[in-house]
C-alpha cells in the first residue's frame, strides 16, 4: 500500500507524502517486516 501511495506521491511530485512513504517503508525496513518487498527510493 505505502509503495503504491509512494509512487503516486512521485508522479506528482509532492514532497511531503513522499518523506511520509519513505519513512513508513523505512521503519519496515528497520524491523525487516516484509523484507521480500523492494522499493525504488
Amino acid at each position: 500500500m505505502f509503495i503504491r501511495l509512494y509512487e503516486l506521491a512521485k508522479s506528482e511530485k509532492n514532497e511531503e507524502l513522499m518523506k511520509f512513504c519513505a519513512d513508513v517503508l523505512e521503519t519496515y525496513e528497520k524491523h525487516d517486516i516484509n523484507g521480500h518487498i523492494v522499493w525504488k527510493k
